[in-house]
């Protein structure tokens, strides 16, 4: 259960990524691993076992709210380029043809494949992948920044037992709501990882993560957190395994009498049928213990992620989480709930729209501060048009807001809109 950074908003990548925290990617997309069409261009851009699929994008952002601020709103574009490479040995055929169903190949992990049928694994996969990002303001030239995001995984299935090890980097300047500014977070993530299929029906599967973040802000504090997931997976049906898994973690916050400890028990249900549904739920109890001598505290959290193709071009998806993270900013955890709703239409075999709506809350308690607790809601919409503009050249437009009822602010509004353009290979 990896644990995002402080809810930033750098619109829409960021928000999505800090609230749909340890949802399973069913149909997911990313901005670092760009879905690649098949081509035999693909398969030139090779140096003995290593393929390559490099990429670039570019784009630019009207934004009126940069800071998210209900007084002395600053307005501008931002420009950002960012080039990136992607070296593959090993099954790099799998690989593509998993990135063709729009899925996240840096994300394919031993949990993830265990509950499938032996005979659809990929073979031994080594990816390294490289994308820095150039992001320039217009009129506030303080915020430029040049982000950093760097992933290596490797997957190594045997006859009953797969082997991953993932290594991310990133480092990127975004705007932390409760700052009030714009911060660089450096985060660094290890995990290790196993599945081993027991039977025809049952499997086990663990992970063992660290992750450290640190901020350049000196008011928001670091964390490193040391945490495990394992679980006991059933297929009822061949589409169908549910698990029960236990998790626990410990926090290592870099301020006096803040660390703190968790376990979760969970249960978990994953479907899929075909290409036309696929379900992901689980949920459970967390118990927290503080070592500052503040109570322990019992809480429901669980993570949602369903998609849903009614028509050959109509896709429907939904996400639903609710996850506590320790204390970084003051003296207060906080416990971030929501939903989000998206529709996906094809209109043409070139043009294709989506809209997004969602609402979520982040509830803060306090841990080490003598003030009580405040949560603050956030909805946001997202609508969206992709471009085929040529072979390996796609665009996209897009318009974002984002209004918040926030305890210590008042109202607060954002608008984007923005044309964003990606050459991949």
């Amino acid at each position: 259960m990896s644990r995002p950074q402080l809810p930033a908003l750098s619109f829409p990548a960021a928000i999505l990524a800090a609230c749909a925290c340890a949802c399973t990617q069913a149909r997911a997309q990313t901005d670092v691993a760009t879905a690649l069409p098949s081509s035999p261009l693909i398969s030139g851009l090779t140096l003995g076992p290593v393929d390559f699929h490099p990429r670039a994008s570019a784009g630019v952002v009207a934004d009126d709210n940069i800071l998210f601020t209900s007084a002395n709103k600053k307005s501008d574009l931002a420009w950002t380029f960012q080039p990136g490479m992607q070296a593959v040995v090993g099954d790099d055929a799998a690989l593509i043809a998993y990135r063709d169903r729009n899925n996240d190949v840096l994300g394919l992990n031993p949990g993830g494949l265990i509950v499938q049928p032996p005979e659809t694994w990929p073979g031994k996969i080594f990816m390294l992948d490289y994308a820095p990002r150039f992001k320039y303001y217009d009129r506030y030239t303080a915020y430029d920044a040049v982000d950093e995001f760097g992933t290596l995984n490797f997957l190594w299935p045997m006859n009953r037992l797969i082997l991953g090890l993932r290594q991310d980097y990133q480092s990127q300047k975004a705007l932390i709501i409760e700052a009030g500014n714009l911060a660089t977070t450096e985060t660094i993530s290890t995990e290790l990882s196993a599945a081993y299929q027991i039977g025809d029906k049952t499997s086990l599967e663990s992970d063992f993560r660290r992750i450290s973040t640190g901020y350049d802000l000196p008011n928001l504090i670091g964390y490193t957190e040391y945490n495990t997931e394992d679980w006991f997976n059933y297929a009822l049906t061949e589409s169908m395994p549910v698990s029960l898994g236990v998790l626990a973690g410990y926090d290592d916050v870099a301020a006096n009498q803040q660390n703190e400890t968790y376990e979760q028990l969970r249960a978990r249900v994953r479907y899929t049928l075909t290409e036309k549904l696929t379900f992901d739920a689980s949920g459970g109890g967390e118990m927290r213990e503080f070592q500052n001598g503040k109570a322990d505290t019992l809480t429901p959290v669980f993570n949602v992620a369903g998609y849903y193709r009614p028509t050959e071009r109509t896709s429907l998806s939904l996400n639903g989480y609710r996850q506590q993270y320790a204390s970084i900013l003051n003296g207060y955890n906080y416990t971030t709930t929501g939903a989000m709703l998206g529709v996906r239409q094809e209109m043409t075999d070139r043009f294709t729209a989506d809209l997004n709506a969602g609402y979520y809350s982040l509830s803060y308690e306090a841990v080490t501060s003598p003030n009580p607790g405040y949560s603050d809601g956030y909805c946001t919409a997202q609508l969206g048009l992709d471009v085929k503009i040529i072979r390996h050249l796609t665009g996209h437009l897009f318009y974002n807001l984002l209004n918040c009822q926030s305890h210590n602010a008042g109202d607060l509004n954002r608008n984007q809109i923005g044309l964003n353009v990606t050459l991949s290979y």
